[in-house]
């Protein structure tokens, strides 16, 4: 287990959600979290973790009782992190960490972190000629004013860019126009959603996507997503450590 020095929290109030819990599992097990069971209505299936102090919290989006797999997608993200933000006024920075398919034509391979200067969705096609809903549904949002973001980016060298989001794991011909239109590096399933969250708290967000597959590469997306989840995971365990000496500026 990561030890750290007694300050590393001081004055922090900083919320991380990972959708998956395999994503997390080393992170928590790092940062030794606890369950913190007040935060979420018992009807919800999300849990949040915390350290002693109660000065940093880590959001999953829990498992689908249905099926037992976990609850991946943009509405449990948004849900999640809105509930969040709702019990714990205090927080001032959300770090959303996770993995993400990745471009090479735009400089990823696997192993890559991105910290996004964009979030946009590839799947909300509300085409009315003569009405926004077009952009709307695009739903770009700009965080490359957030200053501390930009920090992580360029003091950990991460790359930039847009993260596309979207709630299937393959991408029709549909799909992909619209993730080059929004000049996509990275494609998630709940980024885009957080930084809507996160812009209506007025909240600064820092994404931390680590590449698990290749979006343009020849290999399909779901094999080389379940042969590289382990060792994103263990990216993000060394990650999020890095993020958060930034962050909470101690």
């Amino acid at each position: 287990i990561t030890s750290y020095p007694p300050h590393f929290f001081n004055n922090m109030s900083t919320l991380i959600s990972i959708a998956m819990e395999a994503e997390a599992a080393p992170t928590i097990k790092s940062l030794a979290l606890k369950v913190l069971p007040s935060v979420f209505p018992s009807a919800l299936p999300y849990i949040c973790y915390t350290n002693e102090s109660k000065s940093l919290y880590l959001v999953t989006s829990g498992k689908d009782a249905a099926t037992t797999v976990d609850n991946v997608g943009t509405m449990h993200a948004a849900l999640a992190v809105n509930t969040a933000l709702m019990a714990l006024p205090d927080v001032k920075t959300i770090v959303n960490a996770g993995t993400c398919g990745g471009f090479i034509k735009r400089g990823c391979k696997i192993g890559s972190v991105i910290v996004p200067t964009v979030g946009a969705f590839h799947d909300r096609r509300i085409v009315i000629p003569g009405t926004p809903f077009e952009q709307y549904g695009v739903g770009k949002t700009d965080l490359s004013s957030c200053a501390i973001a930009n920090e992580v980016r360029e003091k950990l060298d991460y790359l930039g860019g847009c993260c596309s989001s979207g709630d299937s794991l393959d991408h029709t011909a549909e799909d992909d126009a619209l993730l080059e239109s929004n000049e996509a590096v990275a494609k998630c399933m709940e980024f885009a959603a957080i930084a809507q969250v996160a812009k209506m708290w007025e909240k600064d967000l820092v994404g931390v996507k680590v590449v698990t597959d290749l979006v343009d590469g020849d290999q399909p997306s779901h094999e080389e997503f379940m042969a590289n989840l382990g060792s994103a995971a263990e990216a993000l365990q060394a990650s999020i450590p890095k993020v958060l000496e930034i962050t909470t500026k101690v």
